[in-house]
């Protein structure tokens, strides 16, 4: 008899296999980042192709194989491409976001900061609408700061503490971060060039 594990997590995308199959990249709450695959859910009639949709915010359960997790089950929370198809800036910010998880996690382990603080920033996104142009691009800037902090890329600058260690959205930190932007970019491109990933 299999375990069976329950997890949340952030179907990031996929390749199709055989006739129907599909493995995926999710980013779970309890095993970081995983590979997947689910069976038979190319076909109409398959329980868990709108799911396991790019994209999609889902609880799954996954049985643990010799080389990756096959997904028995899975229900959708929110599709957040739906949420984010009509605006393309927040489309392309979470896009990106997403992109930047997959290409620093390798191997599966287990940071349920970095998940909260990923799902937490994800939903702000969703349901602030009011945001200008200038406000998502810092928010943009803060999110990287925040990946690349919990994953011990950001070097300890006194000037981005109080954007890259907090969780919190509220109040003014989208306007605060203009004044140290530029010093954002750098550390951020610094820290993507150093990270030779």
């Amino acid at each position: 008899m299999h375990h069976i594990y329950q997890t949340e997590g952030f179907v990031i995308g996929g390749t199709n296999a055989g006739e129907a199959n599909r493995y995926l990249k999710i980013f779970t709450r309890d095993f970081g980042m995983i590979s997947g695959s689910a069976q038979g859910i190319r076909h109409l009639k398959s329980k868990l192709r709108y799911s396991l949709q790019d994209f999609s915010y889902s609880s799954v359960s996954l049985v643990k194989g010799k080389d990756l997790w096959r997904v028995v089950n899975a229900e959708k929370k929110e599709n957040l491409w739906e949420l984010f198809r009509k605006d393309k800036k927040r489309l392309e910010i979470f896009a990106r976001s997403l992109s930047l998880l997959k290409r620093f996690l390798h191997g599966e382990e287990k940071n349920e900061a970095l998940f909260r603080i990923f799902s937490s920033s994800c939903f702000f996104l969703a349901n602030s609408q009011a945001l200008s142009s200038e406000e998502l691009r810092n928010f943009e800037y803060i999110l990287v700061l925040r990946i690349l902090h919990h994953l011990g890329y950001l070097k300890e600058l006194s000037e981005l503490k109080s954007f890259s260690e907090t969780e919190e959205w509220g109040g003014s930190i989208l306007s605060r971060i203009e004044e140290y932007k530029a010093l954002a970019l750098q550390e951020i491109n610094r820290s993507l060039k150093e990270s030779q990933l």
